[in-house]
């Protein structure tokens, strides 16, 4: 694990897997272990810099609840720009990790040479609760047991605000996540047990969803993001639905969206020869 200082004292973190091109890969949540969420994100040829925003990993927590917008995640990835010294990033984002990518190449596009998006939302208006209810009528729809795996999940997500033991919100925490993937295979569920055992920041999810409902719109100025970027979304995915994703690739002057067939919110594991090669092709321009 690798540590520096912010401009203003604050310890930051990340770590480097492989070696080639370095890939800045932000983890979604937000505060989950950043290197549980990708240990499944696995490209030959390139150095992923694992990055832990703050609250995860060594990364110090901000003062206040309020450092948990987004605002903050962006100022970091700068933070972090300016560490290593390099003039551009190429930005990989999953979810929240997403959120901050785009926000970043929207008040910094000059410092963006690529970025790749995935199952993030850019904002939760009423046309994103419908595309919600479409998801999740697909899902029903597709998946042998998805009735029941959402019905627990939700009834787990609302015991989670009350839930006084940490083993209990562990336990509901992954039922919750069970609605996350589409097939509860040997690897997706090997994956969810290891994400879910995970160390967790409770208190960042918090924040974003404040912001998320108060109208925080990250394509408000996305016509201004000219950075070649690729945009996907999983077919099945109940929490970031792929209509989403491909508003969010129409909105960017320079994006392409592919929706992955049958998987839900984290395709570099339920789909990880097609996500490496479409990602892999993308990278390399």
């Amino acid at each position: 694990m690798d540590t520096f200082a912010t401009s203003d004292g604050r310890i930051l973190s990340y770590r480097r897997v492989g070696s080639g091109p370095q890939l800045v890969m932000l983890p979604g949540g937000p505060g989950m272990d950043p290197d549980a969420y990708f240990d499944s994100a696995n490209l030959p040829g390139w150095e992923q810099l694992i990055f832990c925003p703050r609250g995860t990993g060594a990364s110090d927590p901000p003062e206040s609840p309020a450092g948990y917008r987004i605002a903050g995640y962006v100022a970091d990835v700068e933070e972090l720009r300016r560490h290593l010294g390099h003039e551009q990033l190429t930005l990989y984002g999953n979810s929240h990790g997403g959120m901050i990518a785009l926000a970043y190449a929207g008040m910094h596009p000059e410092r963006v040479s690529r970025m790749v998006l995935v199952n993030c939302p850019a904002r939760m208006d009423n046309e994103f609760v419908e595309d919600v209810n479409l998801a999740r009528a697909r899902f029903l729809a597709q998946v042998p047991d998805g009735a029941e795996r959402l019905a627990e999940a939700d009834a787990a997500g609302e015991r989670m605000d009350n839930d006084e033991k940490e083993e209990q919100r562990q336990r509901d925490f992954r039922t919750f996540m069970s609605r996350y993937v589409a097939r509860l295979d040997d690897a997706t569920t090997a994956y969810l047990d290891r994400l879910c055992c995970a160390p967790m920041n409770f208190d960042a999810a918090g924040p974003m969803y404040e912001e998320l409902l108060g109208g925080l719109d990250l394509l408000a100025d996305a016509k201004d993001i000219d950075v070649p970027a690729l945009v996907l979304g999983g077919e099945l995915d109940v929490t970031v639905p792929a209509e989403h994703m491909h508003k969010v690739a129409d909105a960017l002057p320079d994006a392409r969206f592919v929706q992955l067939a049958a998987v839900g919110h984290f395709v570099e594991v339920e789909t990880h020869d097609q996500w490496r090669e479409l990602v892999s092709v993308f990278l390399r321009g």
